[in-house]
């Protein structure tokens, strides 16, 4: 049976890990970073929510929803209130026109195209909810858990978000395992339990690394809101027309910079694969190692281009004469898996895995740990197989997360440990296109549309990703959104009691964004417990011992309110 797990988790590593060549650009665990995490390859077969990805069902590609949803993205609110309408009546089944029902009550709880109406939102959700549809269950889970009235019981609240949640992971939605395999992890509204946490994430992180056999999947870097604008790690529209401009004047090594940057979608360049193969010639024309690899992979997995391992090879074996790592890495490839015009050979793909792994590329390193893990063409052994699945996953690299998470949580090679393996498993899942969506979608909002950044801000937070929770406390703490305030008018200025409804739920968001581990948030709950904002515990002397205990029940109770669990 190990043998077995052994031979089938090797084999899926070598079939995305070699693909993955471009993953050596040191692009951190904990971006967003993937394509469909449902359905490899797009097409049709998927609801689409309005709120940015695919979360499964059954609607037609382009139909009214997948309108609607393009509409909302353009901020063309009308419009996309015309094709719900049009799509609920034109739904064939109940689960059809519950994701379109679930999609209107997204323009009811933002107050896009109608006017904000949390309770009709609400209602919406519900009659989804109630035919199965996973979104309406996963909005409905992130209301009951963040929204509190006065006089309610915070514990049965709890107790109807975990429920929702729980539906919703039951039809396979990425937001609701994460979000399952975060409350299990951390014992937030369920017990704690690690084991629980794993099978909750590794159904997703399984999705996501399949991902990687399909192409190259775009970059999402990860953006705090909190930080001045001046403190962004981005690139102006300037400075990119400068660059483009230099490039152009013949300078092979920022040509190849710029391709690259096309290539992953990454520093302001959105991933355009014609662009990238435009500069990525530039430079290649001048004989650059690192676009002739670049060129290479384009070539082996039909990025912009015709699908053609034989061009590949030619681009591998240029760029691999100059000892270019990503070229070895390719080259192993080739004499890996074997073409028309090159015999199969392990011998030697074991030994361009090794160059490109003492030249630092991050996939020679995985592939290399591949070869150790299943003893293909060397020694089997496991020791060595987590050793560079190690220094793959310290550059950065998601496939050897998935891979060492798997031998963690089974023993191989390296000591059993749970925790590790949830923690590897929930960077893995961050990284999907559930995820990247919708912050792709969340950063372009901005401040011009807050409530609906707010909105796929709180659908990551509840899954237990720490920037969007910092984001989320950011938007209501600054006043930008109420989004969750019943009743109140985008377009009136906030009352008193929107400024403590907001700051209330931002300390919640706060929290857990501290949890994982931020300074920032950390430092802004500080702000929070000396200007008395949000929602604090404190003690009733009533003069007897039991008297104190049962205030201190009640105030950890009432503390719920800002915290995930009550």
């Amino acid at each position: 049976m190990l043998k077995l797990l052994v031979v089938c988790l090797a084999l899926l590593g070598l079939l995305y890990g070699v693909k993955v060549a471009l993953m050596q650009v040191a692009v951190p665990l904990d971006s967003a970073l993937g394509e469909d995490d449902d359905a490899p390859g797009g097409g049709s077969g998927r609801i689409v929510s309005l709120s940015g990805g695919a979360d499964g069902g059954n609607a037609t590609a382009g139909g009214p929803l997948q309108q609607a949803a393009a509409a909302w993205r353009r901020g063309e609110d009308d419009k996309a209130l015309l094709h719900l309408t049009s799509c609920m009546s034109q739904a064939n089944d109940s689960l059809s026109e519950a994701a379109c029902r679930t999609a209107l009550g997204e323009m009811y709880l933002v107050g896009a195209g109608v006017p904000r109406n949390l309770t009709e939102a609400t209602s919406l959700f519900e009659q989804s909810a109630t035919v199965g549809d996973p979104d309406a269950q996963y909005n409905l889970g992130i209301l009951y858990g963040a929204v509190n009235s006065p006089g309610d019981d915070l514990q049965e609240r709890e107790a109807l978000a975990v429920l929702h949640l729980y539906a919703s992971s039951t039809a396979g939605h990425p937001g609701a395992l994460m979000a399952m395999g975060y409350r299990h992890m951390h014992g937030y509204g369920v017990p704690q339990a690690c084991t629980t946490a794993a099978l909750n994430y590794i159904d997703v992180a399984k999705r996501i690394a399949s991902v990687y056999s399909e192409g190259m999947p775009q970059a999402v870097e990860l953006i705090r809101l909190n930080l001045h604008q001046k403190d962004r790690k981005t690139i102006s529209s300037s400075e990119m027309n400068l660059f483009v401009q230099i490039a152009t004047s013949g300078d092979t090594t920022v040509a190849a910079a710029i391709g690259k940057r096309y290539l992953l979608g990454i520093d302001g360049f959105k991933q355009d694969y014609h662009k990238a193969k435009h500069y990525l010639r530039l430079a290649a024309s001048r004989n650059h190692p690192g676009a002739l690899a670049l060129l290479g992979y384009m070539h082996c997995l039909g990025l912009g281009t015709p699908q053609n391992l034989d061009t590949a090879y030619s681009y591998f074996v240029s760029a691999a004469t100059q000892n270019d790592p990503l070229g070895h890495n390719g080259l192993g490839f080739i004499y890996f898996r074997g073409t028309s015009a090159q015999v199969r050979n392990l011998r030697l793909a074991f030994r361009h895995f090794n160059e490109s792994a003492f030249g630092g590329s991050s996939d020679g390193m995985f592939n290399l740990a591949s070869m150790y893990l299943t003893g293909t063409g060397v020694e089997q052994s496991f020791q060595k197989a987590v050793l560079y699945y190690t220094q793959a996953l310290d550059r950065g690299h998601t496939p050897a997360a998935y891979s060492l998470a798997v031998m963690h949580l089974n023993g191989i090679g390296t000591v059993r440990d749970c925790d590790i393996a949830v923690n590897l498993l929930k960077k893995v899942c961050e990284r999907g296109e559930w995820v990247s969506s919708k912050l792709v979608d969340a950063y372009e909002y901005g401040d011009k549309q807050p409530d609906k950044a707010a909105l796929l801000f709180l659908k990551l937070a509840e899954a237990g990703h720490e920037v969007a929770q910092m984001n989320a406390a950011h938007l209501f703490d600054s006043g930008q959104s109420a989004l969750l305030y019943g009743g109140h008018d985008a377009q009136e200025g906030p009352s008193e009691d929107v400024r403590h409804h907001s700051r209330t739920l931002a300390q919640r968001f706060y929290e857990m964004s501290a949890e994982q581990g931020s300074a920032s948030s950390e430092l802004r709950l500080g702000d929070y417990s000396f200007y008395g904002w949000g929602v604090s515990a404190s003690f009733k002397e009533d003069g007897g011992e039991g008297a104190a205990a049962a205030a201190e029940e009640e105030s950890a109770t009432e503390a719920g309110a800002a915290a995930v669990t009550a």
